[in-house]
């Protein structure tokens, strides 16, 4: 796939790395780029492989553990912030170039397309109000400042939404927020610093050409 990428003359790749996978038991020192609770070598060869290629590589990360949220699915936030936190900066860390034998990366972004449930769940409380923005406000500070400890220098993206959602409940994982009310919703949260807003502009379905015009607040390219 890398070569595939270098071929097609790629400069950036996104990967991403799923907490749940790296960190299956409560690392002992969680902030440390090299606790041995941490499962890294196939993201360490990844990024190896793809600076040796010259692409450069970012990080989305997600997917809750179950130490972390009461054994909760890896689409629901931690209890606490700071393992989040922790994480990022270890991290951050690992890549921030000061290790020998492991590559920098410069970019990272937080959750994926986190107005759907099956990525973030609740989107909705009980009186049916829309909360997804603000949960994805609390992880994204979280993962931000641990990002910034482990690596000042790293550019971190907000957002990753989905090009579609319905600003509706419906019933658990299949929950959704359209991509603009997410964004304008979690640009009253407070506290919020990001170097760029990522959204996913694919077309609704793979056989539809990126030209498919949506109804707002969906987004795709022509929006």
């Amino acid at each position: 796939e890398l070569d595939r990428a270098a071929a097609a003359h790629a400069t950036i790749i996104r990967t991403v790395v799923e907490w749940r996978t790296v960190a299956p038991v409560r690392p002992r020192r969680a902030s440390s780029p090299f606790d041995p609770a941490y499962r890294l070598n196939d993201v360490d060869e990844l990024v190896r492989e793809a600076q040796r290629r010259g692409v450069e590589v970012m990080i989305t990360i997600w997917g809750t553990p179950r130490w972390a949220n009461g054994g909760r699915p890896a689409n629901v936030a931690p209890r606490r912030a700071s393992d989040l936190t922790n994480f990022a900066r270890a991290l951050a860390s690992r890549y921030s170039g000061r290790y020998e034998g492991y590559p920098y990366v410069g970019r990272y972004s937080v959750w994926n397309e986190p107005n759907l449930g099956i990525f973030l769940s609740p989107q909705f409380d009980s009186r049916r109000r829309i909360v997804g923005p603000r949960n994805y406000a609390q992880l994204y500070r979280a993962a931000y400042k641990g990002i910034k400890a482990g690596n000042r220098g790293a550019l971190v993206a907000i957002g990753e939404t989905s090009n579609q959602g319905r600003d509706h409940p419906l019933r658990g994982a299949r929950d959704s927020v359209a991509p603009a009310t997410f964004a304008r919703l979690l640009a009253r949260e407070r506290g919020l610093r990001f170097d760029a807003y990522a959204t996913h502009p694919y077309s609704t379905r793979p056989s539809l050409p990126p030209t498919q015009r949506v109804r707002w607040p969906n987004v795709t390219l022509t929006r």
